[in-house]
């Protein structure tokens, strides 16, 4: 009799932490709001944050697309058909009407004609930085991001476990794991969103970057056969 009532006791303990277990659901979103004022102004600055860095790419990522799909395919062969004929303003009239970097390029190197070649590169080198430049808008911004959102979770996460174990000190009554832990798992989710938003935020600002690197080397290669063209022989 005595061991079946131990053996109902046991198998009740082990039950009794299943049955909470079960009740328990992961929440992230929870986790993230889980605190006093300062944790949800950390929460909300960092998720900004993201948001922002979101639409930067995608404007910036539209915007570059847009400027380098401009130009026509047969761009440089028109351009030495035109130098070969000798209709130098036919050629920059046909620039202008691409409206695209590598047209508004070859626009100063065509205008600078008969000058010498350190003037025509000069020309185009200083109209392809302002290229670039105009690509580069608001890029610093993005930047940013990556830098600032870790450094707010970590904030959030140093204040969160300092009003942890400020709570604890002043505790009344024995030592409670649950009110330590607590406080720390709602730190460290600080930092986990801090981290959320600096990871794609740093793949969006590269991938950006990669983008322009491209446009610069098709815009070298550009000027490189410009230069080649104008200096073979009629």
């Amino acid at each position: 009799m005595l061991l079946t009532e131990l053996t109902q006791i046991l198998f009740a303990q082990i039950a009794a932490p299943a049955v909470a277990t079960e009740d328990l659901e992961f929440s992230f979103w929870k986790i993230m709001f889980h605190g006093g004022a300062f944790a949800k102004i950390v929460m909300v600055t960092v998720l900004l944050l993201g948001i922002f860095s979101v639409y930067l790419f995608f404007e910036r990522f539209f915007f570059i697309k847009r400027l380098t799909s401009k130009t026509d395919s047969n761009f440089m062969d028109n351009i030495e058909d035109f130098i070969r004929e000798g209709k130098i303003d036919s050629a920059a009239d046909y620039c202008k009407r691409q409206n695209s970097p590598e047209g508004r390029i070859l626009e100063k190197g065509i205008s600078r004609l008969g000058r010498p070649v350190s003037d025509i590169v000069s020309a185009m080198e200083s109209q392809a930085q302002v290229e670039v430049a105009n690509m580069e808008k608001n890029l610093n911004l993005l930047a940013v991001v990556p830098s600032i959102a870790p450094m707010l979770g970590l904030l959030g996460t140093v204040i969160g476990m300092i009003i942890a174990f400020f709570n604890l000190s002043h505790a009344t009554g024995s030592f409670s794991p649950k009110t330590l832990s607590e406080g720390i798992y709602t730190a460290l989710g600080q930092t986990a969103v801090g981290l959320a938003v600096a990871i794609p935020a740093n793949f969006f600002y590269n991938i950006l970057l990669t983008r322009i690197d491209k446009f610069v080397l098709r815009a070298q290669n550009m000027s490189g056969e410009f230069l080649d063209l104008i200096n073979k022989p009629l």
